[in-house]
């Protein structure tokens, strides 16, 4: 995964994703078994638009959690990003995953934000940087190949 410079508000990150068809990646991002795979370590969701998720990593004590608005297999998936650990941040965060096929795979997209100017959200928006790139790699680590 790289990213994408773009205004401050968005971050935006990328990846080739070699042997998946954008459907397989897809699927890979909202059906509970695959999504332990690489990213939770459990999921518990309705994987359709309108549905809700939550995502947990027990050993922390942490969840993400929110419902799906946009849900177009193997082109689009726009859901809402909460923590429980972050009950200050009012505003919704949104993410967008675009998935569009390419020789040997599919390039896929993620923009995930907004953030404010603010110091909490600049570093925020690093952390959520370093953590795309790690679990894109992980996603990306189930199939041969690698991201670009």
């Amino acid at each position: 995964m790289k990213q994408i410079p773009s205004v401050s508000d968005t971050l935006v990150v990328y990846g080739d994703f070699h042997g998946f068809s954008p459907e397989e990646l897809f699927d890979h991002w909202v059906l509970p078994d695959l999504l332990t795979l690489w990213w939770p370590q459990i999921a518990d969701n309705e994987p359709h638009e309108g549905g809700s998720y939550r995502f947990s990593w027990p050993d922390q004590n942490w969840y993400l959690q929110g419902s799906y608005t946009v849900f177009q297999r193997g082109e689009h998936l726009r859901f809402s990003w909460k923590w429980n650990h972050e009950p200050e941040v009012d505003e919704p965060i949104w993410v967008d995953v675009c998935f569009m096929a390419i020789d040997h795979g599919t390039r896929m997209s993620i923009f995930h934000g907004p953030y404010s100017d603010s110091e909490k959200d600049q570093v925020s928006h690093q952390g959520i940087l370093e953590g795309w790139i790690h679990f894109g790699s992980r996603l990306a680590g189930l199939r041969v190949g690698e991201t670009e």
